[in-house]
């Protein structure tokens, strides 16, 4: 199966020029957070956003036209948030230490996925309803996709795993490692006890390297 790299809808971010209007801005993306993570997609209503902003709807509406301007900044936040994390810190290269790249590299997409649970929660819910966020959705996972491809390429030589295309693989070990983010973290209710990261992260990280290093 291949993948597409077709950009999703880039958010229609306000700029405003001065402190007081960026300081505004970051609150009611942060508030964005808050609300949209209680409340899910659908069921989201700018009203509540003004009130958890401390912000009249007239002054909400002169930074965000609607709810999916506001969504739409708040994913691509936490896109770009999830893919640095993901990254790791730089402690090992892959060419010398997969296994450990591998280990912090989920810990760094489980990590910041757990921190942001709520609101990711509410991401799936709005790919089922809306094109727009399932674009964005396949963008993000087939990012991750392509980095790995290039980086077994480039350091180990690895285009193909059991006979296969090395896509093949990626794409269901990144299916695997995002359904049970979302399972361990995205669809408990809040009572109910979290895997801890470190746990999650062992497990997932082990699939991945016995997978492309039989």
């Amino acid at each position: 199966m291949s993948g597409t790299m077709e950009k999703p809808a880039e958010p229609n971010l306000p700029q405003p020029t001065t402190p007081k209007g960026r300081a505004t801005l970051a609150r009611i993306l942060e508030s964005g957070r808050e609300v949209f993570g209680d409340a899910g997609y659908v069921s989201m209503r700018m009203s509540d956003l003004a009130e958890k902003a401390d912000l009249s709807m007239g002054a909400l509406y002169r930074y965000f036209d609607n709810k999916d301007d506001v969504f739409l900044a708040i994913i691509h936040g936490i896109h770009g948030e999830l893919y640095a994390a993901s990254r790791g810190n730089g402690r090992y290269t892959f060419r010398a230490a997969p296994y450990e790249t591998i280990l912090e590299s989920n810990h760094g997409y489980l990590s910041h996925y757990l921190t942001h649970r709520k609101v990711m929660r509410a991401f799936i819910e709005a790919t089922m309803v809306d094109k727009r966020y399932n674009k964005m959705w396949w963008y993000m996972r087939e990012s991750h996709i392509v980095r790995v491809a290039a980086a077994l390429r480039r350091d180990h030589g690895i285009t193909e795993i059991s006979g296969r295309p090395v896509r093949t693989s990626l794409e269901a070990l990144a299916s695997m490692t995002e359904q049970s983010a979302y399972v361990w973290y995205a669809h408990p209710a809040d009572d109910e006890k979290l895997l801890p990261v470190d746990d999650a992260t062992q497990v997932v990280s082990q699939i991945w390297f016995r997978t492309i290093f039989p």
